[in-house]
């Protein structure tokens, strides 16, 4: 009897530290205390200006541009190449709302053709853009008029002065 008490004392001993072991990983609660950086959203990027373009200005009660707005022969028709400039336009536009709340489109044609059909054809070209600088999100005041060949830029017969009297003027209207 006296070797089985011994041997559940041993037995006992055993069980705790076995217990004692154990515990100490399976019951009781460790705590780490090595900061966990929390991942915050970088703040949001400043959006920087859009920069102005090169081939657009405003000078004076004008808004001039380097390139002419093409149509198609005798039409109302914008081609694809001048969508860039009229790009440029709408984002000058947009960058100098303060500046221009309002801007006259106004149409002219060289003098070939009749007065009649040059002042209609005007009026429709100064339409045409006045609707794509509306749809590419400009919200000034716009107005669209046409002065056919009234006021050309040269009187010479040649291609050169006639391509240069069909153009868009861009008049900026104080209110």
């Amino acid at each position: 009897m006296k070797f089985s008490r011994g041997w559940t004392l041993v037995v006992v001993f055993a069980g705790f530290g076995g217990l004692s072991a154990c515990g100490s990983s399976a019951t009781e609660t460790q705590t780490d205390t090595t900061p966990v950086a929390v991942q915050e959203e970088p703040p949001p990027a400043e959006e920087q200006p859009e920069p102005e373009p090169t081939d657009v200005h405003i000078e004076g009660d004008h808004l001039t541009i380097d390139r002419h707005i093409n149509f198609e022969s005798d039409s109302d028709v914008i081609l694809s190449e001048s969508n860039e400039l009229l790009d440029h336009i709408a984002t000058m536009l947009s960058l100098h709302q303060t500046d221009i709340a309002h801007l006259r489109v106004i149409g002219h044609t060289d003098a070939a053709g009749g007065h009649d059909h040059n002042q209609e054809l005007s009026e429709r070209r100064a339409a045409a853009v006045v609707s794509a600088l509306q749809q590419r999100g400009v919200t000034a005041t716009l107005d669209a008029s046409g002065d056919g060949e009234a006021t050309p830029l040269c009187q010479e017969d040649t291609d050169e002065c006639h391509a240069q009297n069909r153009r868009v003027e861009f008049v900026i209207v104080a209110d």
